[in-house]
């Protein structure tokens, strides 16, 4: 198995799932139904406007949004038109996330409406690479939007990326004069999101897509992703790359580490809750070392575990007790480092007065067990 791979599999009950490795372990779950509206670009409609939140509820086609104003330029009023980006899935009892801030990507670039400063991704240290390739898009730079470039931008000519900006620029400005003469509610623009996540995995990782689904093979093939197709072989991808486990796992309540302590991860309205336990594991003389290695070893765990399943919200996490402040700072550091690898953004608040370590995540998705409540079909 390459060190990165994405696996993509219809195998389970009407869910055509993405199984993101990376050194042999499943990092992130994707869920390819073909009804998310994430991404997607609407006409909404405003329904209200609740000016003591300084939030608007926008309709668009049969659903509803919240939409903060914050930074919004122009005033809007009930029954207005308004352009927005779904940026946020329904959860639970809460609406779509939307954003008057559009967002549209290319394979190195992204335009961002609103903000209209040129960033280039931190992982380009070189400062004269820098340097040039900001030069490349301050000629297009305006009072209404701006850039982002990715860490793939290297790997293209001047040529090239601004190719892209230009297209991106056309497609920005069709989509406005598409919205002037536009009923309330209609799309403007639908994102392909299996194609986005497979285009970005590509753009990220020199790894593998494969997939067991032809109807998925067919749909990336065409949109010139190049993909694997697996469909007659002796072992299944499931088999081949352990899907039953790692599902499994991402949806149980227990997780089990190499040193036999385990978690509890339990889902409540307000938030997530995560308990470490010293389960089976062998305490020594030094209970206190014990302690904190078991710790360590549980933030590394966990923070794989959010961003499988991915839990969002409020999440509070219930460390062994130790008895030295130390302790509790360094494991403190180690998480606030982990969660840097996430692909939403974590925050780490620390921990309360009661020991408690208390984090942040940022909505987007629809947490895993909520997509998977339905039992998968029997082989």
């Amino acid at each position: 198995m390459n060190n990165s791979s994405l696996v993509i599999s219809d195998y389970f009950q009407n869910h055509l799932l993405g199984f993101e490795f990376h050194k042999d372990t499943v990092t992130r779950i994707y869920n390819f139904e073909s009804d998310s509206v994430l991404g997607n670009i609407y006409c909404g409609y405003v329904k209200d406007v609740v000016k003591n939140l300084n939030a608007a509820f926008v309709e668009f086609e049969d659903a509803k949004g919240f939409l903060p104003l914050k930074g919004m330029k122009e005033k809007i009023r009930q029954g207005d038109k308004v352009l927005v980006q779904v940026s946020g899935d329904r959860i639970k009892t809460k609406e779509y996330s939307l954003t008057w801030r559009i967002q549209l990507s290319s394979k190195c670039v992204v335009l961002t409406v609103g903000n209209t400063d040129i960033s280039i991704s931190r992982k380009i240290e070189d400062t004269e690479t820098r340097n040039c390739l900001r030069e490349y898009l301050m000629p297009f730079q305006n009072s209404k939007y701006g850039f982002i470039l990715r860490t793939c931008c290297v790997n293209y000519t001047k040529e090239e990326i601004i190719g892209q900006v230009c297209e991106l620029i056309q497609n920005y400005e069709s989509m406005q004069q598409k919205f002037l003469y536009s009923l309330p509610k209609t799309a403007i623009w639908k994102q392909n999101f299996i194609e986005k996540c497979c285009r970005d995995f590509s753009n990220k990782y020199e790894g593998n897509i494969i997939t067991d689904c032809r109807r998925a093979y067919e749909e990336l093939n065409q949109a010139g992703i190049y993909i694997k197709l697996q469909e007659e072989s002796r072992i299944s991808l499931s088999n081949q790359y352990s899907l039953d486990k790692y599902l499994r796992e991402a949806l149980g309540k227990k997780v089990w580490l190499r040193s036999g302590a385990y978690l509890v991860i339990e889902y409540t309205e307000a938030m997530t809750v995560i308990d470490v336990n010293t389960g089976k594991a062998e305490i020594k003389t030094d209970r206190e070392e014990m302690f904190r290695r078991i710790n360590l070893e549980a933030v590394s765990e966990i923070v794989r575990q959010i961003m499988v399943r991915n839990i969002s919200g409020i999440i509070i996490i219930d460390f062994i007790n130790m008895k030295e402040k130390e302790n509790y700072d360094d494991l403190e550091q180690r998480i606030k480092v982990e969660a840097k690898r996430d692909f939403s953004q974590c925050d780490v608040a620390g921990f309360t007065n009661l020991g408690l370590m208390e984090l942040s995540r940022k909505k987007y998705e629809k947490p895993l067990y909520e997509i998977l409540k339905e039992e998968r079909r029997e082989k």
